[in-house]
C-alpha cells in the first residue's frame, strides 16, 4: 500500500503508493503518511516525491478521503511536491483531491518529477 524512503542528503521523501485501497486501508495509509512526513519535517524543509506509478484508480470514497493528504501537507515545510502519475484516470482522481498549491505539480513521467525536485535540493 505504501513504501517510504527518506534521502537525508537530498532532503527528499520518496513515497511509493501501490494497489487498490479500501476506506480502512486509506485511513491506515494516511496515518503512516502523517508520521513519516512529520519525521522528515523534524529536520527542516524537504521535497516530497509521490510515486503513483503502481497505484490503482480508487473508489469515490477513497478519493474523497485522500483530500486529507493535501490538507495535511499545507502545514508542513515541503519545498516542492512532485507526483509521478502515468495513468490518466489516476491523474484525474488525484487532481480532484488537491488544493491550489504552487509547490505541488503532477508529472506523467517519474524522471521528470525527480528532475523538478532536484532543481531545489542540496548537492
Amino acid at each position: 500500500m505504501i513504501e517510504t524512503d527518506f534521502d537525508e542528503s537530498r532532503r527528499r521523501l520518496h513515497i511509493r503508493y501501490t494497489g487498490f485501497w479500501s476506506t480502512q486501508g486509506a485511513a491506515t495509509v494516511l496515518s503512516i503518511f502523517k508520521t513519516v512526513v512529520m519525521q522528515a519535517a523534524a529536520g527542516g524543509p524537504f521535497t516530497l516525491l509521490d510515486d503513483l506509478r503502481d497505484w490503482s484508480a480508487q473508489t469515490g470514497d477513497v478519493v474523497e478521503m485522500n483530500k486529507a493528504f493535501a490538507k495535511f501537507c499545507a502545514h508542513v515545510p515541503i519545498i516542492r511536491n512532485a507526483m509521478a502519475i502515468p495513468q490518466a484516470l489516476v491523474r484525474g482522481q488525484v487532481r480532484r483531491t488537491l488544493d491550489e498549491n504552487p509547490t505541488c505539480r503532477i508529472f506523467e513521467h517519474f524522471d521528470d518529477a525527480a528532475a523538478w525536485l532536484a532543481e531545489v535540493e542540496p548537492g
